[in-house]
């Protein structure tokens, strides 16, 4: 697993990272909707619980931030 080598892809998503620490203090996926419920929400923060399963699945993570 390694990130995206497509940087504009991966700038993208990081932005969305860091918007997301800007706005609730922790760098939650932005593909991922965040509830407010800080036990499911500290799942989604990156890298994410899903991350290995999606990318062994469909060659890379929702959000596209890590790739096969």
């Amino acid at each position: 697993m390694r990130l995206n080598p497509d940087k504009k892809e991966a700038e993208n998503v990081m932005k969305g990272l860091a918007e997301n620490e800007k706005k609730y203090g922790k760098r939650y996926c932005p593909c991922r909707i965040v509830t407010g419920n800080k036990e499911e929400d500290a799942k989604k923060i990156c890298p994410c619980v899903w991350r290995n399963q999606e990318v062994e699945k469909d060659g890379h993570c929702l959000c596209n931030l890590f790739v096969k």
